[in-house]
């Protein structure tokens, strides 16, 4: 009889284990706290496919154009329009220049694609991604307004005292 009730916890034991590795090891899967938001990958966000408006940016004599994402801090940049900025290279990866005002808020992502228009929050810039180079974005993430179309090369050009002016088309 004793080999028989030892051998029944040992099972017990075994399924006790087993139960307890097959739950979840994430604790805030069991917090009554909600984590707090960071950014997310370049997924494509909502509004992305669909194009809300088209703009020129014109540095000098050149010009380039761009597509606004169908989301509300593209829609409140829109509003701003005519812009004008001083852009500064960022990293070797962006230009970015500040706006006169903040923005509506959005979802924030950690990475980008070339050619991307963002808007980053906690100093009231745009950010214009010319250059790809697996830089993760930290906390808040970039909120993605727009994407431009044509002229890419002449942004890349632009030096820290050109003026990026920025109207609907």
């Amino acid at each position: 009889m004793r080999p028989r009730i030892t051998g029944l916890v040992v099972l017990a034991t075994a399924v006790a284990g087993l139960t307890a590795c097959a739950s979840t090891s994430d604790p805030a899967a069991h917090s009554a706290t909600p984590a707090s938001p960071t950014a997310q990958p370049a997924t494509s966000q909502p509004g992305q496919d669909a194009p809300f408006m088209q703009i020129r940016l014109r540095i000098g004599a050149t010009e380039a154009t761009a597509r606004l994402y169908d989301n509300a801090a593209a829609r409140d940049f829109a509003s701003l329009l005519p812009v004008t900025i001083t852009l500064h290279d960022l990293g070797g990866r962006e230009k970015a220049g500040p706006l006169p005002r903040e923005l509506a808020d959005g979802a924030g992502q950690s990475s980008y694609r070339a050619g991307q228009l963002g808007y980053w929050a906690p100093s009231n810039d745009l950010a214009i991604y010319y250059r790809e180079d697996g830089f993760t974005i930290p906390d808040p993430g970039i909120v993605m307004i727009g994407e431009i179309d044509t002229g890419l090369d002449a942004i890349i050009r632009a030096d820290g005292t050109d003026t990026l002016t920025i109207s609907a088309a």
